[in-house]
């Protein structure tokens, strides 16, 4: 049992509220510079008070909306009220972007003539994913040395066993000894890493990559990407090893919960600059204004949607990373993917619950 569950709550509450505000502050500078919340701005135009006033705006505003979905979820979890919940949830998800759609319809007055030249590298590209495909096993196989840890003890493990705490430290949860109560979390994990596995072999394929001239194959974009990927992958694989455990562990204390937020928070701010540093090395390398996107096809700055445009994955304009051109039938069996298969694994895995 967890002894002041309340306290580790709630300092694992403020961990993931400060980790949210901390990317929602610094997300609109991980862009190209004459990329401001979406829109194709002078490259000076960073630097200028107006920039400033925007930004600052948006900041107040996206912490404002932290603030509020935060206060619901503690509401709605100390009460055990689902509507305050729910709605926190929600708020976190949608207050902030509303933020940044308003700071992207103040930065449109400003934007510039996006350049309408393509550029494409000759050179083959890399198939080869961030430390070959020994290092990419390397979480399906940390869930699979759990299940036959669990084979292998498979008499130890109770008929009817605990796999969730509520704030009291008591058990509210329980699952049963059968293959899929005792797997259910492996198998899920395996799900989530082998669809980021896809992503990130589909990222080298059908990205357009914006040549850098004598780039070392490190500071490649793409490449970052996947090896931030990769690291999700592995910390994914860890995390429901640690559940999958559950069975034979019982109740994990504090100790590891104020760990592993620790290790979020290094690990996110650390990769973070890792990757946008890539990106900041992008801009002008080939005296190109924009990123070949025209600033119409980005609805809202969020989405991208250009039916001329062959390409499938298209690089962010606010954060790191890319997004899917929605205009391309293969973005909707992506996105059914990416939502069906995790809840459909996640439905499942609740059913198996007891009471």
């Amino acid at each position: 049992m967890i002894a002041h569950p309340q306290i580790v709550f709630g300092l694992l509450m403020g961990a993931v509220a400060a980790l949210v505000s901390v990317i929602f502050w610094v997300i609109p500078n991980w862009s190209r510079q004459e990329i401001f919340f979406a829109v194709t701005v002078a490259p000076r135009f960073r630097d200028s008070s107006e920039a400033a006033h925007i930004l600052r705006g948006y900041r107040v505003q996206a912490l404002a909306h932290v603030a509020i979905s935060f206060a619901l979820i503690l509401l709605g979890t100390l009460e055990q009220r689902a509507l305050p919940l729910i709605l926190g949830i929600l708020w976190l998800v949608f207050g902030p972007l509303v933020a940044m759609a308003r700071a992207h319809k103040k930065v449109l007055p400003h934007a510039v003539a996006h350049s309408t030249i393509r550029e494409a590298s000759l050179e083959p590209r890399s198939i080869q994913l961030p430390g070959g495909w020994l290092l990419q096993f390397g979480p399906l196989a940390m869930l699979a040395i759990v299940a036959i840890y669990l084979s292998l003890h498979w008499a130890q493990i109770p008929d009817k066993f605990p796999v969730h705490w509520g704030l009291s430290g008591k058990p509210n949860g329980w699952s049963v000894r059968t293959p899929r109560g005792v797997y259910g979390p492996l198998l899920f994990g395996g799900a989530l890493v082998i669809g980021i596995s896809v992503l990130a072999y589909s990222y080298s394929h059908l990205v357009r990559r914006v040549p850098v001239p004598a780039a070392p194959a490190m500071r490649d974009y793409p490449h970052r990407i996947a090896v931030l990927l990769l690291g999700v992958e592995y910390f994914i694989a860890a995390m429901f090893s640690l559940v999958g455990l559950l069975p034979l562990t019982g109740s994990p204390g504090a100790a590891p919960i104020l760990i592993l937020a620790g290790a979020i928070l290094a690990a996110a701010f650390f990769l973070g600059r890792w990757v946008s540093h890539a990106q900041d090395n992008l801009p002008h390398a080939m005296g190109l204004a924009g990123d070949g996107t025209p600033d119409s096809c980005w609805k809202l700055g969020l989405f991208y949607f250009n039916p001329d445009d062959a390409a499938l994955f298209v690089e962010k304009r606010i954060g790191f990373g890319y997004t899917i051109n929605f205009a391309r039938p293969g973005a909707w069996v992506i996105l059914a993917l990416t939502l069906l298969v995790p809840l459909g694994l996640a439905a499942l895995t609740i059913f198996q619950r007891r009471p």
